[in-house]
């Protein structure tokens, strides 16, 4: 992801379209709210075959940094997230 793809995620929380979180991210992908899956690098293979299998049409995109710096630059630890808008997601894919 370039720079101007972490700047369209950090607007797309601002803007409240990013799920964080194994609960939060499971919700948006069976309401059919999600519209791409990132992981963390640290992001347990359990976690990412759950979150692929409940989300198998998502594009994925990985992050190149674990959750403690997703903290830092969005706001919210966490290995998972999604974000749930289509033209942030159009944007990033």
């Amino acid at each position: 992801m370039e720079s101007k793809g972490y700047s369209l995620l950090g607007l797309a929380v601002r803007a409240g379209k990013v799920s964080f979180g194994h609960d939060a991210v499971k919700q948006n992908i069976r309401q059919k709210n999600a519209f791409v899956l990132l992981f963390s690098t640290d992001a347990s293979s359990r976690l990412r075959e759950e979150m692929k299998g409940l989300g198998a049409s998502l594009p994925v995109i990985e992050l190149p940094f674990d959750s403690t710096q997703v903290a830092a630059r969005l706001g919210k630890k966490a290995a998972v997230l999604t974000v749930n808008d289509p033209g942030f997601a159009k944007g990033l894919c």
